[in-house]
């Protein structure tokens, strides 16, 4: 089987530039809840890697961060296939 050249390596989750970010603006993930209205324990569980980024959550980090909210989203998309591609790469397809 030949390996596509496009695919990456890897793939980092929106979390890691979430966490950089935040530390550049000087937030805490308090901070960062009550500034977008998103839940602390959902702006967690995103740091975490164990939720996805919302479509929504994406505009509400967008108001914060003043990062596009496609950025969030598409950030949200390539991690997920990437995933997808890892967890069925040992699926014999016939």
């Amino acid at each position: 089987m030949s390996t596509n050249q496009f695919t990456p390596t890897v793939v980092f989750h929106p979390a890691e530039t979430l966490l950089e970010k935040m530390k550049e603006m000087g937030m805490n993930f308090e901070d960062f809840a009550l500034r977008s209205g998103i839940p602390e324990n959902s702006i967690i569980a995103i740091l975490n890697k164990e939720i996805p980024l919302t479509h929504e959550m994406s505009v509400l980090f967008e108001r914060v961060t003043n990062i596009h909210a496609g950025f969030w989203i598409n950030k949200q998309a390539r991690y997920n296939e990437y995933i997808a591609g890892e967890n069925t790469k040992h699926t014999i397809l016939r």
